[in-house]
């Protein structure tokens, strides 16, 4: 960059001021991301019933933000004692996070196209825009990238399919709800 805009240049501050203002919000959506996930899952029963617990005062799950964080600090500090295939820790972890985004992508376009099938008459707020090209398109590019990750690789998507067979099962015996939810709850 600084071959580009000059080593002084206001251009390169202003562009490593938005980088860094877009990395804090990044972080901020990650914070509240993971600590609402293990929140959900220890409220359906799926995690200690202490990790559905809200703060009295702050009505936030502290206990899973701080459990989330601990985790991440962990993985982070321990980055070049584990490696995966020959990746980092870190990089091993957001290998198998790209495999979860690529199949949820999948079954997303997947559920849209059943849905129209068998609910015709389903009322939708929301239409997909140039259906049925576009989530087509997105379904065919999903699975593309996941057969491309997969060959590239195996030994992460072995632990990934290994992670998510594990979870499956977990499910079938534990998924029963830690706290009761009342019905018109907002945080569902």
């Amino acid at each position: 960059m600084k071959t580009v805009v000059g080593e002084s240049s206001g251009w390169l501050h202003m562009l490593v001021w938005l980088g860094l203002f877009g990395l804090v919000a990044s972080f901020h959506g990650i914070i509240m991301g993971y600590s609402r996930q293990i929140f959900a899952l220890a409220r359906a029963g799926y995690l200690p019933k202490v990790l559905a617990t809200v703060h009295p005062r702050f009505r936030t799950p502290h206990i899973a933000t701080l459990l989330g964080g601990a985790v991440g600090i962990a993985a982070i500090f321990s980055d070049n004692l584990i490696q995966i295939a020959g990746q980092s820790l870190t990089a091993s972890i957001v290998t198998m996070a790209v495999f979860g985004a690529l199949v949820m992508y999948a079954m997303s376009m997947a559920s849209l196209f059943k849905l129209r099938r068998t609910e015709p008459n389903l009322a939708r707020p929301y239409l997909a825009p140039f259906y049925p090209v576009a989530p087509a398109f997105a379904l065919a590019m999903a699975g593309v990238c996941f057969v491309a990750l997969v060959v590239y690789n195996p030994v992460i998507f072995a632990v990934f399919a290994s992670l998510m067979a594990i979870a499956v099962i977990a499910s079938r015996f534990l998924g029963k709800a830690a706290v009761p939810v009342p019905a018109l709850d907002p945080a569902i």
